[in-house]
């Protein structure tokens, strides 16, 4: 028995060190008014959470199995229109599935539009992103990772948030003196766009974020699709023509401009499969967080 006990200490050991959460910031929270607001978690009965609230942001790391050196890194940014965060399909588990594949995964858990607690609601997901990027890159070598093998994955907003961060890295929200530039994007059902025609009738993303007095140089600034440089990391896209969320036209002009430019860039579209599959399309039966895999490999990202 003693040894049982001590076998399930040494398993529950490892469990704790593969998934420890931190503060994003050790100081001041930039932007923030210094609320003390307690998150709201939910989690149904055959349903999958989220998490509103989030004043104070964390990165949650999940590490492969196998110890290594130079291995690629993730930051994974969930969706929930800024409004909330589907943390676990959305976060947790696609976390855990891409350690699986020897990839170090980070899901940032970033702070969420309140006008009572935030100076700008416009920036503090910019910055909370930001943030773990260079805290990532700054700690690649305890991590076993690359510093210049770090990428995003953001599903819906955020995978607005992943192409903000991948198009306006040298607008600095931060104080750092690290690249803030991811090398790679991981995209699923993103909202890229803030232009009208490109929005969703039912969607709340933007009036989320900006509020419903958005202006037309905001709407230029805060759509990445716009904004795209020759330095823009390269992108692995998804999404399903019959999104009526994000629509399908949002991934297409990304991959459009990121084309015009020669950044190596993948697209899948499905013909069925909605918004907020996460990582299996039950519409189509398909898996499709392997073959995104398979694109790391490709593109050299993972050895």
């Amino acid at each position: 028995m003693k040894w049982h006990y001590l076998i399930f200490l040494l398993c529950c050991s490892v469990i704790v060190k593969a998934q420890q959460e931190f503060n994003l910031y050790s100081g001041k929270i930039p932007n923030s008014k210094g609320c003390e607001v307690k998150e709201i978690w939910t989690e149904e009965k055959g349903k999958r959470g989220t998490v509103k609230k989030v004043t104070v942001p964390t990165l949650k790391v999940f590490m492969p199995q196998n110890t290594g050196i130079n291995r690629p890194a993730v930051i994974i940014c969930p969706g929930g229109g800024y409004g909330n965060l589907s943390i676990f399909d959305g976060g947790y588990e696609t976390a855990a599935e891409l350690s699986k594949a020897g990839i170090v995964a980070f899901v940032l858990k970033y702070r969420l539009s309140d006008s009572l607690c935030n100076k700008n609601n416009g920036l503090i997901a910019l910055q909370d992103a930001q943030q773990a990027i260079s805290l990532v890159r700054k700690n690649a070598a305890k991590y076993g990772v690359n510093p210049n093998k770090i990428g995003y994955v953001g599903f819906s907003a955020g995978g607005h948030l992943a192409a903000m961060a991948s198009t306006h890295y040298n607008d600095k929200q931060v104080d750092s003196d690290i690249s803030l530039r991811p090398d790679f994007t991981i995209l699923a059902y993103p909202i890229i766009s803030f232009r009208d025609s490109l929005t969703a009738p039912g969607s709340k993303t933007r009036i989320n974020l900006l509020g419903k007095n958005i202006t037309q140089e905001q709407i230029r600034w805060y759509s990445p699709e716009l904004n795209v440089n020759n330095q823009t990391p390269p992108a692995f896209l998804i999404h399903a023509s019959d999104d009526q969320t994000a629509l399908v036209e949002n991934s297409l002009s990304y991959y459009e401009a990121l084309h015009k430019r020669n950044i190596p860039a993948t697209i899948k579209i499905y013909q069925k499969g909605g918004h907020g599959f996460a990582n299996y399309n039950k519409a189509e039966d398909d898996h499709w967080l392997p073959q995104a895999v398979k694109w790391l490999k490709m593109n050299n990202f993972l050895n």
